[in-house]
């Protein structure tokens, strides 16, 4: 047996994931433990639950696969070094940075330390963008493919363009530090007054709001040539990360003055967003173009934190000229712990077939007596309807908000079904109350259909096979009044397609519900609040449920109900 255990941390988004005889057995994001979200620590709890999910000992592990050079990382700090000590607590931020590639070269001690003295597993160190792209060809079960990462800094590099041959990758360009795409979307974050590293979407979202008022301005900052990013830091300052970034005088005379937190959006700040997502889209176009050129594949795959920009996504599969295009659902941090034991396997035992999961389906589940104990301890109310699926149909045709808990937990940012919140996508007020009484998020964010497969591109331009909530498609003009709560100010949406092998619960209670109302379509956001992970355990559901304004609670076979969401 070939064990390989992927980790991923001490940045942001620690992960764990198991590849037993090139199959993967589970991967999980130690947020979901801890219910800190991003967390950056040691994946402990994620580690034990792989483990677990496979029924194996620490000493029966293999390898142990991390994905970042943390040589490299000292290094890169040190070049660096005269950046960070001219500026205001630089010394603090650069000793912070080796300390990071410090803990990264002792992952195999803190492995041991954490599983004891058993694993006598032989540590590898994985190219961090290596890790993205092998994470990507896995999970997109192509053959051979073109490959585009993009984030905001492995090692040193922010972006490579690849070719996979069905065994290898050859790298053909590298965009390095500070040439990076994450970063300026980030940067542009922090200037609109959200977080970096966390609220990138908020800045997506509000780009469909605004006019592309400041491309100009932005394409001097950023732009690419021959498969090269290209950043002026005269205008804009990324040496010291996004939690440091600077715009210049010139490009704030320009834009105006930064958005504190809390203050009201306006129009010029979807004006910078719409032109921050515009040039960004057109940095990652240009990169595609070329990477065609260079590769002659059929088929793309994206990965890297900005690979989870769904805008994006959707216009490369429209404009970049691939048949097929992949942007990997777990494209963050969290996905290079798959990637980095993929790349190990490959080189190890490259006689033994790698499997794609076929889903991110990959988290904890909990069996039934689990889920009755829960309830029995928090001395709850609850019913078993023979059909549940067509009860929670009519619930949510009804104008219920309904959780859904159910089966393994979602490896992403996306929930898929299985730790969601449902609402009927007919009624055009469910986007504002759910934003108010249980997301309490931003009014201007939208929320997502999921949709059945087979009639998807019905409702959806071009939409025919999309599991993972990772791509835009126009809605059908004819079909955005049908469909008022999941369609973006800008008539698309965000779409996840469900057949009933990958997911037979939820496909059931989307046919039930378009049965009923003769729209197989459901709004589906990630079971959480704002701020907090999604949620993993029965208590955590519960928790949830009782916290906010969600009227209904599956979790299969037991439906729990509020005061006043009645029969």
């Amino acid at each position: 047996m070939a064990s390989i255990l992927g980790i991923n941390c001490y940045k942001h988004d620690s992960a764990a994931a198991l590849l037993v005889d090139g199959r993967l057995v589970a991967a999980v994001e130690e947020e979901r433990f801890r219910r800190v979200k991003h967390f950056s620590g040691y994946p402990a709890m994620a580690v034990e639950y792989v483990l677990k999910e496979a029924s194996m000992k620490p000493s029966e592990l293999d390898h142990i696969a991390f994905y970042m050079l943390p040589g490299l990382v000292m290094r890169e700090n040190l070049t660096y070094s005269r950046h960070y000590l001219s500026r205001k607590g630089g010394l603090f931020f650069l000793l912070s940075q080796l300390n990071g590639a410090r803990k990264m070269r002792d992952i195999g001690n803190a492995v041991r330390d954490h599983l004891g003295d058993d694993p006598e597993s032989k540590v590898h160190f994985v190219e961090h963008h290596v890790a993205h792209a092998e994470a990507a060809v896995f999970c997109s079960g192509f053959h051979d493919a073109a490959v585009l990462t993009m984030d905001g800094v492995g090692e040193r590099d922010t972006s490579i363009l690849a070719d996979f041959d069905g065994s290898r990758l050859k790298v053909f360009s590298r965009s390095r530090f500070p040439n990076s795409p994450g970063m300026f979307y980030s940067a542009v974050t922090r200037y609109l007054g959200f977080r970096p590293d966390n609220d990138e979407y908020k800045v997506m979202g509000l780009s469909s709001y605004g006019e592309p008022v400041y491309s100009d301005l932005f394409r001097r900052i950023i732009g690419c040539k021959d498969g090269v990013i290209r950043l002026n830091s005269r205008l804009l300052d990324l040496h010291m990360g996004v939690h440091h970034s600077g715009f210049s005088g010139e490009a704030m005379k320009i834009m105006g003055p930064p958005r504190n937190p809390g203050e009201p959006i306006t129009e010029n700040h979807e004006n910078i967003a719409c032109s921050a997502q515009k040039v960004l889209e057109e940095v990652a176009l240009s990169l595609a173009l070329r990477l065609g050129k260079l590769s002659g594949r059929d088929n793309l795959v994206v990965s890297g934190g900005v690979g989870l920009n769904c805008v994006l996504n959707g216009m490369l599969e429209r404009e970049a000229g691939f048949s097929e295009v992949y942007p990997l659902p777990a494209s963050h941090d969290a996905g290079t712990s798959m990637g980095a034991a993929v790349h190990v396997h490959r080189k190890l035992y490259p006689d033994v077939p790698l499997v794609p999961p076929g889903n991110m389906y990959l988290g904890p589940s909990y069996p039934e007596e689990e889920l009755r104990k829960a309830l029995e301890t928090a001395r709850l109310s609850w019913e078993e309807p023979d059909d549940l699926e067509k009860v929670t149909a009519d619930l949510i045709a009804r104008g219920k908000i309904v959780a859904l808990f159910n089966g393994r937990m979602e490896f992403g940012p996306r929930a898929l079904g299985n730790r969601s919140i449902l609402a009927d996508p007919r009624r055009k007020e469910m986007k504002d109350v759910l934003n108010n009484s249980v997301k309490h998020r931003e009014p201007f964010r939208p929320f997502c259909p999921s949709c059945l497969e087979e009639v998807a591109g019905e409702y959806f331009e071009g939409c025919n096979d999309s599991p993972y909530m990772i791509k835009t498609y126009p809605v059908i003009k004819e079909k955005r009044d049908v469909i008022p709560s999941v369609t973006h100010v800008d008539g698309t949406a965000r779409v996840q397609t469900v057949n009933a092998e990958e997911n037979p619960f939820y496909y059931g209670v989307i046919k039930s519900f378009g049965d009923k109302t003769g729209v197989p379509v459901v709004l589906n956001t990630s079971f959480n609040v704002r701020g907090e992970p999604i949620v993993d355990t029965p208590v955590d559901a519960i928790r949830c449920f009782y916290g906010t304004g969600i009227d209904v609670l599956i979790m299969p076979p037991f439906l729990l109900r509020k005061d006043g969401a009645g029969k």
